[in-house]
């Protein structure tokens, strides 16, 4: 039997169009289907914290130099949506709808399910769609914890947050998802009062405790109320919101945001019927992204883990690829970006430091530097941060924290070094303007050496063997 399909795209996120978008310049014919305004939410949601990060910064710059600014007045609150909605219409321009299905993409924007009998299929109200392979990109939708009350009171959402008309005065956000870090620093910022509740114990728990501990004090120097570890009993609403906890006062105020993890929109797929078993959290797959089903691959914030909705989109063409063509290409998870739209930002990859010992032991070495190190901070008037490097001993970079001005751009390189295996003595060889944050790569590597060249070590005293010998040799 034919097909009608090389490959059949089950979007609902910015990495389904990706996928179609690059399936169609391959020469290959494909099908996008996606939910209606799916991803025009996901657009909004993405630019609306890095509209309010942008707006915290602002202020917390008015600050620093000493401007009388109202905090939240670099902000029009009333025209929040416009402007979030004005910039998504500049953002991805090549990721329409319209975009791409000029480049041929057979667009689908209508909701549908897997059938495995008699023949795979993926089955939409006007008609089945047969293809060799397909990629699982479904969005996701906010999880709703089991605390009492909590469901019938008018709580808010990212997605929802743009229809606020004018500032909140005071706002709880449950969750320690990486938007509801990013949005309470930034409300904060701008002026709200605001309380993050989470019932663990620490805020990234991924990450090394001391990086945890640095991101939560930037969240607490912005005036965030931070309550971890911390249980709900009930959630009550009567104008206003009332949160009775487990230890300690009642929280009270105007709104409440939910933020908490995002589990995978994967409901009404019929994915059970092809032996495919999602997780809570999370869609199982292998290291080439294939599923249970070995003609199904998914890619995008299906996947799972703490910064699935906050890193690269480098599994997109291995799952498309592995999908059209052979089965043999590998994600390599370590070596993803993630990243919080915090101020300043914080961007991570591969190990961190108690990882990398755990499985290097001491040949695993640290080096730190903060961001004052590189003139450009102390200009743009933020020296706030550090860089981390996680070192093998034989000079690979096993992993990276950065958390400073322009960490995102700075990770871009540093991602580069990971992905390529890079050793770290090749790095002098990157070239590096005058008075930029790149400063710190070069900064970074001189401090690696200087560890590798301590007194006592085999390289130091072979050196000073080798100038004594050379210094008592006759002259000539």
């Amino acid at each position: 039997m034919t097909v009608d399909y090389d490959g059949v795209i089950v979007g609902g996120t910015l990495q389904g169009r990706e996928a179609a978008a690059i399936a169609a310049r391959e020469g290959a014919r494909v099908a996008l289907v996606e939910p209606p305004e799916a991803v025009d939410s996901l657009i909004q949601q993405e630019l609306l914290v890095e509209v309010l990060a942008q707006a915290g910064q602002q202020v917390k710059e008015a600050h620093w130099r000493g401007m009388h600014s109202i905090p939240g007045e670099s902000l029009d609150w009333g025209h929040l949506d416009t402007q979030v909605s004005r910039a998504a219409t500049l953002a991805y321009p090549h990721l329409t709808l319209a975009g791409v299905a000029a480049c041929g993409v057979d667009v689908v924007p209508k909701p549908g399910r897997f059938s495995p009998q008699p023949k795979l299929t993926f089955i939409t109200a006007d008609r089945p769609l047969r293809a060799r392979g397909f990629v699982l990109c479904p969005g996701t939708q906010v999880t709703v914890p089991g605390i009492p009350g909590l469901a019938t009171t008018p709580y808010w959402t990212v997605d929802s947050l743009s229809k606020w008309t004018a500032q909140p005065k005071s706002v709880v956000i449950l969750g320690r998802s990486g938007k509801a870090i990013a949005l309470a620093q930034s409300l904060a910022l701008l002026g709200t009062r605001v309380t993050l509740i989470s019932r663990g114990e620490r805020l990234l728990p991924t990450e090394d405790e001391d990086i945890s501990t640095f991101v939560e004090s930037l969240l607490v120097a912005a005036g965030v109320e931070l309550i971890l570890g911390q249980r709900l009993n009930q959630v009550k609403y009567d104008g206003g919101f009332t949160i009775d906890r487990a230890s300690g006062e009642p929280i009270q105020a105007a709104h409440l945001l939910l933020a908490t993890a995002q589990q995978p929109a994967l409901s009404g797929l019929n994915l059970e019927a092809m032996g495919i078993r999602p997780q809570p959290h999370a869609l199982p797959v292998d290291d080439r992204l294939s599923t249970a089903h070995p003609r199904v691959f998914a890619c995008g914030p299906v996947l799972g883990g703490y910064w699935a909705e906050a890193t690269d989109s480098q599994d997109v063409p291995i799952a498309l690829r592995n999908a059209l063509y052979l089965p043999w290409r590998r994600l390599t998870v370590l070596n993803r970006v993630g990243w919080l739209a915090t101020v300043p930002a914080f961007a991570r990859i591969g190990m961190t430091a108690s990882q990398a010992r755990r499985w290097y032991g001491p040949d695993a070495q640290v080096v730190q530097l903060p961001f004052s190190e590189a003139i450009a901070t102390h200009l743009g008037g933020d020296i706030t941060g550090f860089c981390r490097w996680i070192v093998h001993r034989d000079g690979r970079l096993l992993g990276a924290q950065l958390c400073g001005p322009q960490a995102k751009e700075l990770m871009t390189t540093v991602a580069l070094i990971v992905q390529q295996n890079l050793p770290i003595p090749q790095i002098d060889r990157l070239s590096s303007l005058p008075h930029a944050n790149s400063e710190l790569l070069t900064g970074m590597v001189a401090a690696w050496q200087h560890q590798r060249w301590q007194p006592g070590t085999w390289r130091r005293n072979w050196a000073e063997n080798w100038f004594n010998w050379r210094r008592s040799r006759p002259h000539y």
